[in-house]
């Protein structure tokens, strides 16, 4: 079964949410329509199976790249950023996730599916940020879970396939990791007020020698 949703995946990348059939997966994956049909009777029936399987994997690249930043220091959630605003870009995720908003449009089931698969990518990075940033509420971290969303779909968006643009990914995706670590960063410190006062203190010093 898993080679039929392998299949359904590559048909959907490569020919598109309208042209993906029954038909096009079986031959794709070299069995037979009715070998296909048993398993799954419905075109929609193959792409809702395939949705789940795809969120399933995609979710586990997720846990493992948080779970590899120890998330000590702030650097590490910077890496998760890193690593989260290259993975949209490139062609395998751009190309599949095209798709899939796609799909989601015309299938309520599809769409429910996606958007779980954005709220579990949110949780994730809510446990990672959590232990660098104690002080900062689960909601919050949520909010800033959101903006980094809105960030990485964008930058599918604007930066993923051929074509000129007039800015580069790599000048501006600095300025996307910068931006949300300064969301976290002040909230810190804020919320610190013996250190946030120290620094103040330091700062007053300075300033009078």
């Amino acid at each position: 079964m898993q080679k039929m949703l392998d299949a359904a995946e590559r048909v959907l990348i490569r020919d598109g949410y309208h042209a993906f059939s029954t038909r096009r997966v079986a031959a794709e994956c070299d069995v037979s329509l009715g070998h296909l049909t048993y398993y799954f009777p419905a075109r929609e029936e193959l792409l809702r199976a395939m949705i789940s399987a795809v969120m399933a994997r995609y979710g586990e690249r997720i846990r493992v790249a948080s779970a590899s930043a120890h998330a000590r220091t702030g650097d590490d959630v910077r890496e998760l950023l890193e690593w989260l605003l290259c993975d949209t870009v490139t062609n395998e995720t751009s190309g599949l996730f095209r798709e899939l908003w796609v799909l989601a449009k015309h299938d309520a089931v599809a769409a429910r599916e996606v958007l779980q698969f954005y709220e579990s990518l949110i949780e994730s990075f809510v446990q990672t940020a959590a232990q660098v940033y104690p002080s900062i509420e689960a909601q919050r971290l949520r909010q800033i879970g959101h903006v980094i969303g809105m960030l990485t779909e964008g930058g599918t968006v604007l930066f993923a396939g051929p074509g000129e643009r007039s800015v580069d990914f790599e000048e501006v995706r600095p300025m996307a990791i910068q931006m949300v670590m300064q969301l976290l960063e002040p909230v810190r410190a804020e919320a610190n007020p013996v250190r946030t006062a120290a620094r103040a203190a330091r700062s007053r010093k300075q300033k009078s020698t």
